[in-house]
């Protein structure tokens, strides 16, 4: 073998090796970007999880929705103030906006024979605010409603949904 070609060899060889290295490179960099992007989606899910559980937490405790006897404030919405919220929230839309944030829709279900009447105090559903239709997740929690003229309780289910 000439010296001319042992060099053009060597230079082949060479050229292989790095684009093998490159393509390796590559490769993990593909692997690496797509494992960190899982991992920020699951930081996102539980940041969200959080979120629109705290927001949960608020408007439960909110007095405009809380139940009270005897001025003593309990555990529980009173439906007498969710059906009646709309008329608050539309003169106070600032206030409420702030703390619901970006939500799309928040309502109480409660299990009734006929779920599309919408007369007070045999309702299936409250809503509280935007549409419950809308795109997003779901986010919901157990609530007892207590309603003061028959001053029975039933159980509810306050639901929000959220971004997903």
């Amino acid at each position: 073998m000439s010296i001319n070609h042992r060099g053009q060899l060597e230079i082949g060889i060479t050229t292989m090796v790095l684009i093998v290295f490159i393509v390796l490179l590559l490769l993990s960099l593909i692997l690496y970007f797509k494992f960190t992007y899982l991992e920020l989606e699951e930081d996102r899910t539980t940041l969200l999880d959080q979120k629109y559980n705290s927001i949960l937490s608020v408007i439960i405790g909110l007095p405009e929705f809380r139940c009270s006897r005897g001025g003593i404030e309990s555990e529980c919405l009173d439906a007498a103030k969710l059906s009646a919220f709309s008329g608050v929230y539309a003169s106070n839309k600032e206030h409420y906006g702030n703390i619901f944030g970006t939500v799309n829709g928040i309502w109480v279900d409660v299990p009734v024979n006929d779920v599309n009447n919408l007369n007070y105090p045999d309702q299936g559903r409250f809503s509280v605010y935007g549409k419950a239709d809308l795109k997003g997740g779901i986010y919901s929690v157990p609530v007892s409603l207590y309603y003061p003229e028959s001053k029975k309780y039933k159980i509810g289910i306050l639901k929000i949904r959220g971004e997903l």
